[in-house]
């Protein structure tokens, strides 16, 4: 397997608010466990959200490993490192008056050589891609997206909605939180994205596929979606995990 990870804060804004990690868990569990957070708040409070969460997880990974054995058993693990990060990121928001309010979205995949298990909350993405084809495995958790389900607007539409960055859940924002939980089976040559919205609000998904198709090297396949995205825009931070489900091994990040 083959993997890395780059963030950069685009060409908007003043500082970068997004955060990941990639944690090998190879040699004892058989996985690697990677996150991405996208934060919220004002007076820089989505920078410390998003880097909280982040340290949470790698935190409850270090005092705790993951059981592997069945997806029920990832996704309880993953309930509770999630609880332990909205916690945190909640408790900092009521005791600290700079950071009141502030939240994130979080982003976790499990990935181990035959599958990967996700937990999703907010409106960052997770992305399979197998047999040339990309599927968006997450369904982000805003308003818009509320509306498109329910047949009040369209997705086109939803693109260009007023409110279309209006998030219906995030880490951190109150005392409790529920997350999303999907399972994807792995084969080789499968790859896997993990991305901030800076990336897909800016890229199609087509854009996206192609660089991602493009080459074998997770480095270089995040430095090109980062480069493409500043280059229509760079509205927002952006930030890309790659993993390859090659033979080869090879980490980065």
């Amino acid at each position: 397997m083959r993997f890395a990870g780059k963030s950069d804060k685009g060409l908007s804004r003043r500082n970068n608010e997004d955060a990941y990690c990639i944690v090998d868990l190879r040699d004892s569990l058989g996985v690697v466990v990677a996150a991405v957070a996208d934060g919220m708040g004002g007076h820089r409070a989505g920078n410390i959200a998003s880097k909280m969460a982040i340290e949470q997880i790698q935190n409850s990974l270090e005092e705790e490993p993951i059981n592997t054995e069945s997806f029920q058993a990832i996704k309880d693990r993953l309930k509770d490192i999630l609880e332990v990060a909205n916690n945190a990121v909640f408790d900092k928001s009521l005791t600290d008056p700079k950071c009141g309010g502030m939240g994130t979205t979080l982003t976790i995949a499990v990935i181990g050589k035959d599958s990967v298990v996700f937990a999703h909350v907010g409106d960052s993405c997770a992305f399979y891609l197998s047999g040339g084809e990309m599927n968006k495995v997450t369904t982000d958790h805003t308003y818009v997206e509320e509306l498109v389900r329910l047949g009040s607007i369209t997705r086109e539409e939803a693109m260009t909605h007023p409110q279309r960055n209006y998030i219906t859940k995030a880490v951190g924002c109150f005392d409790d939180v529920s997350a999303d939980y999907y399972s994807v089976k792995l084969i080789p040559g499968d790859r896997v994205l993990l991305c901030s919205d800076g990336l897909n609000k800016m890229l199609s998904d087509s854009e996206i596929a192609k660089i991602v198709y493009d080459s074998d090297n997770p480095e270089g396949i995040c430095a090109v979606l980062i480069d493409q995205a500043n280059i229509k825009g760079g509205l927002d931070n952006i930030t890309a995990v790659v993993f390859l489900n090659l033979d080869e091994v090879e980490s980065n990040g």
